[in-house]
């Protein structure tokens, strides 16, 4: 890989309903409307919402007769999501920056039949700035960055919203802090738990789509940087203060959202399994009413587990990445199908995939024995936690249901 030169990059602003449509939900969608709710968290002024809803038009008073309001459309029966794990577009070395696409290269365009879903959720590992330096602005080893042009490809790949709690977040400074959210929403995508100045820092953020009321929250239990007073606040905490600081806030999202879902930075990298503390904590949540937990950061694929009525996914592993070693490459799509009269994770199927290594470091599906390796290790993980998958072609489908 070469050297990333800085080139002036257009920012396009579209719906966050602009990516590709799942094959099995063809009917029209409604664009996803999106605000941080302050009514949840600690009390504290309340943080910007993520989008502005547009002002309703006043009837003209000469009108003796005004239109109707338009009728919302009804919400469809059932929503399918798909999750995937650490993205990044490119790091620094010693000779500088080093980008992961080049030459235009579609590093989604091979899994995008697997990503193709209603709602498409990952973690952003690159903080993004609009004039991306050549050098980095830290000193440390691991040390990421991507311009507006690289995230691109997060909305040709049809991605809904993106995780920023995580412990690359300081990576570009205070510029990729502040830079990052507006360059996602002109993208049409979701920021989810960026660092913040005010408002509560564990919080609930609502996404409306196709009638449905989705409420995120985004944490980590990671770092690279220290707290700093008068700096941005990330949706930081150690691992076993989630009981008391963030079950809360799930708590009260339960009560107005169809769904609950926490999108969670935490373990030990390269680990096979989590601690003790992230099983208890992921329990936890989905006892206070999250219907599902998505982790990340071992850069390894975890452990599926159906707890309750809810699902945990203890971490999606690397999905755009550059370390493409033997196990680390073994990545995959999680879909979930969701009923919506009765909250029912009717269906859950896990797509096999892996980091292919030319042109560029890039997922694609994983067949053949790639394939066996990534079920293997998926049902292997899986099955210390009672969690028995089934094999249905290059895919893996969970048991049970609803």
């Amino acid at each position: 890989m070469r050297s990333s030169l800085r080139c002036p990059c257009v920012l396009l602003l579209l719906s966050i309903g602009c990516g590709p449509k799942s094959t099995e939900s063809p009917q029209p969608q409604d664009e996803p409307r999106v605000a941080a709710s302050a009514s949840h968290g600690a009390s504290s002024p309340a943080a910007e919402p993520t989008a502005k809803a547009e002002p309703a038009a006043k009837a003209d008073p000469g009108n003796e007769a005004t239109p109707a309001t338009k009728a919302s459309p009804a919400a469809k029966a059932s929503l399918e999501f798909t999750f995937v794990g650490d993205v990044i577009f490119g790091r620094y070395r010693a000779s500088g920056y080093d980008p992961i696409p080049e030459k235009g290269f579609a590093v989604f365009e091979e899994i995008a039949p697997k990503l193709a879903s209603d709602v498409l959720v990952g973690n952003l590992e690159t903080p993004l700035v609009r004039d991306l330096p050549l050098d980095s602005p830290i000193g440390s080893r691991y040390r990421f960055g991507a311009s507006p042009e690289h995230a691109k490809h997060l909305q040709t790949a049809g991605f809904t919203a993106v995780s920023l709690a995580n412990n690359h977040w300081f990576d570009q400074r205070v510029t990729g802090i502040d830079e990052t959210p507006p360059i996602l929403r002109e993208l049409g995508i979701v920021p989810l738990g960026a660092a913040v100045r005010e408002g509560p820092v564990f919080r609930v953020e609502t996404v409306e789509k196709d009638g449905w009321k989705l409420g995120f929250v985004a944490i980590t239990t990671r770092t690279n940087a220290p707290v700093r007073e008068g700096m941005p606040v990330l949706p930081y905490l150690p691992t076993d203060e989630i009981d008391t600081s963030v079950v809360p806030v799930v708590t009260a999202a339960r009560a107005d959202h169809d769904l609950v879902i926490v999108v969670v930075h935490w373990g030990e990298e390269y680990a096979d399994a989590p601690n003790h503390a992230q099983i208890k904590a992921a329990h936890a949540l989905v006892d206070a009413g999250a219907d599902m937990v998505i982790g990340h950061h071992p850069h390894v694929l975890q452990a599926v587990e159906r707890y309750g009525k809810g699902l945990i996914a203890y971490s999606m592993g690397n999905f755009l990445f550059e370390n493409t070693n033997a196990i680390p490459r073994l990545t995959g799509v999680l879909r979930v199908k969701v009923r919506r009269d009765d909250r029912c994770l009717e269906r859950v199927v896990f797509h096999p995939a892996y980091i292919k290594r030319s042109p560029v470091p890039h997922p694609v599906p994983a067949t053949g024995s790639l394939g066996r390796q990534v079920r293997d290790r998926a049902m292997g993980q899986s099955k210390k936690f009672d969690t028995t998958w089934t094999i249905e072609g290059d895919d893996l489908v969970l048991d049970g249901g609803c």
